[in-house]
């Protein structure tokens, strides 16, 4: 078995110092371009790969970030792991990707722990309190993605749920619709929260009221089921407001098969703007949620406060736009 490259061997090809080999591989490090450049060309010859888990233990950044996401079959949480990624790898971090499925929140951070990531992104669960704790307390911190945890020094990024439903009543006040039902997800996830309240106060605004409200979880599959019960209910809605895309597209599936014409007699609307929602029979009037903007926001959140770990807590509301389609 052949022997394994070290950090030595590099070196003594790249004519630099140990020292080099490892500034070159440690995100952040004071290296020139070129030099670097140099490293990793002599490195990728050779075979060398960095042990960034011993890097770990001795105290030095690992360049490792955990990302923690939900149910990554949906698409929202996929496409926002995308943009997660790709932010990551351009900055010179290798992502550490934990889901969810299963397991709990903090089992996964546990996890991520223990191969010495020098910060987590969670874009997932319920993140308490003592779980920020417990971040902290390992010097990896932490950012929330669509989670604002108040009373806690934790940085986050969330878009402006507010704006959003705002936009969405004011849409469908604007043509006349006032038989309408809530669609929300799952029990107690701050999003659902924040867009739940925030679309009963935007209605009030326009003296609507909803007539009633059920809850899936987020997925389509959910969004036929719950939508259909919704329709067969008997309640003449003129509109469905979902709490994500995924549900309201099974919406548009549920309404279609009972043969009710969207938007004529139903109007339907998600949030977020998933690729898929300018698809299919009838693209969706939605909210835009910039997955882009949120992935480089939390980003250097984490950056910021690897450098400063004392700085003051930060958390960025990212801004929405209404995105009208055919749905409603």
């Amino acid at each position: 078995m052949p022997m394994r490259v070290t950090a030595d061997d590099v070196a003594r090809a790249a004519g630099v110092s140990r020292a080099m080999v490892s500034r070159a591989f440690t995100p952040g490090a004071s290296i020139s371009m070129r030099k670097r450049e140099h490293v990793h060309s002599v490195a990728q010859r050779l075979g060398y790969r960095p042990n960034l888990i011993a890097r770990g233990l001795t105290g030095q950044r690992t360049g490792l970030i955990a990302v923690v996401v939900g149910e990554i079959s949906r698409p929202y949480e996929a496409w926002l792991l995308e943009h997660l990624v790709k932010a990551l790898s351009t900055q010179g971090y290798q992502p550490l990707l934990l889901a969810v499925q299963g397991g709990s929140l903090t089992e996964m951070l546990d996890h991520a722990l223990a191969y010495q990531v020098d910060g987590a992104i969670v874009a997932a669960g319920l993140v308490s309190r003592e779980i920020a704790d417990r971040c902290r307390a390992s010097g990896a911190p932490l950012v929330l993605i669509g989670r604002v945890l108040e009373k806690s020094a934790t940085d986050a990024v969330c878009c402006d749920n507010k704006e959003g439903m705002r936009l969405l009543a004011a849409r469908l006040a604007g043509q006349g619709r006032r038989r309408l039902a809530w669609l929300g997800g799952t029990l107690d996830t701050f999003s659902d929260q924040e867009r739940g309240r925030a679309l009963e106060a935007s209605l009030a605004d326009h003296g609507v009221t909803l007539l009633t409200r059920r809850r899936g979880d987020f997925s389509q599959a959910s969004g036929v089921i719950e939508g259909g019960r919704l329709l067969d209910a008997g309640l003449g809605l003129d509109g469905i407001i979902c709490a994500n895309d995924a549900m309201a597209l099974g919406v548009l599936d549920a309404a279609a098969q009972r043969g009710i014409k969207v938007p004529d007699d139903l109007a339907v609307t998600g949030f977020d703007d998933v690729p898929g929602a300018a698809l299919g029979r009838c693209p969706l009037t939605t909210v835009r949620n910039p997955v882009s903007e949120t992935a480089h926001a939390a980003l250097e959140l984490l950056k910021a406060r690897l450098q400063t770990p004392g700085r003051a807590t930060q958390v960025v509301r990212v801004g929405v736009t209404l995105v009208e389609r055919t749905s409603a």
